[in-house]
């Protein structure tokens, strides 16, 4: 049943999950966002690049993801704790469900590559397929070469629109490293994406692996300096989130040029 009291809160408290990492997330770029899938360390293990094809597949789990409850219908996040363990670095994290991902772009070439994604499951914001509250990245599993390409994405809107496009918010960078992740922006208007149809790269990169991640944010988080845990995010603050049956969750990270190894504590509450 949902959760309705502090104390309906207090006694739906479940065995919270880590994310910590000996390895270190990606080196950071100003405003570009980094991936935490492929970073390796004790909890999660590294995720290993998907392969599925262009069409992608939906997600329900994923080795490397973070933990969550058993689905139980009436699962919240209750709260976050951080701990930053790298000098001189306040990077902002960012906790979103992976809904779906891809594989096999030829990034040597400048052609539309066609995807014509699966459907999405039905976790955007209303809990349904149609993509509200769901974005799109580029995602680089293996270091790109040379060449910086605008990178150029069809896609259907939240309400059924086609022939939307976006491109990358921050520009591109040679050799990008494994983790790096290029946000696409949305066309105005639209609050989210329900599919992909094409991807489109207007210069080589060269060399390297790239995927396309279709993903919605769930929260937000800051930190402090080296060792002090970041602004409390918990349900007196913050409110419970809802959080959907067989979400995959992953870390996105913004912040300085200091690589993180970043703690994370994360509390779920279930009704």
């Amino acid at each position: 049943m949902a959760i309705t009291t502090l104390a309906g809160i207090r006694s739906g408290l479940v065995m919270p999950t880590r994310f910590s990492k000996n390895g270190s997330m990606p080196t950071g770029v100003a405003g570009r966002a980094q991936s935490g899938f492929y970073v390796t360390g004790a909890t999660p293990e590294a995720a290993a690049a998907p392969t599925p094809g262009l069409a992608g597949e939906a997600l329900t789990s994923y080795a490397g993801q973070i933990g969550v409850p058993t689905a139980s219908g009436t699962a919240y996040l209750a709260g976050v704790k951080v701990l930053n363990g790298t000098s001189g670095n306040r990077p902002l994290y960012l906790l979103c469900d992976r809904l779906w991902h891809n594989s096999g772009f030829t990034i040597t070439s400048t052609s539309a590559q066609t995807v014509n994604s699966v459907a999405f499951p039905a976790r955007d914001r209303d809990g349904s397929t149609n993509g509200d509250g769901v974005y799109i990245g580029v995602e680089v599993s293996t270091t790109t070469g040379l060449g910086t390409p605008t990178i150029t994405v069809s896609y259907t809107n939240q309400a059924g629109t086609a022939g939307r496009t976006g491109t990358n918010i921050m520009a591109t960078i040679a050799s990008a490293a494994i983790g790096s992740f290029y946000t696409i922006k949305l066309q105005a208007g639209d609050t989210g994406v329900r599919s992909v149809q094409t991807l489109t790269l207007s210069a080589t990169w060269t060399s390297g692996v790239i995927h396309l991640v279709a993903y919605r944010p769930i929260a937000a988080v800051t930190t402090r300096g080296e060792c002090l845990s970041g602004v409390d995010f918990d349900y007196i603050h913050n409110g419970l989130i809802p959080v959907q049956n067989n979400m995959v969750p992953f870390l996105l990270y913004q912040g300085g040029a200091t690589a993180p190894k970043p703690q994370l504590l994360l509390n779920w509450a279930q009704g």
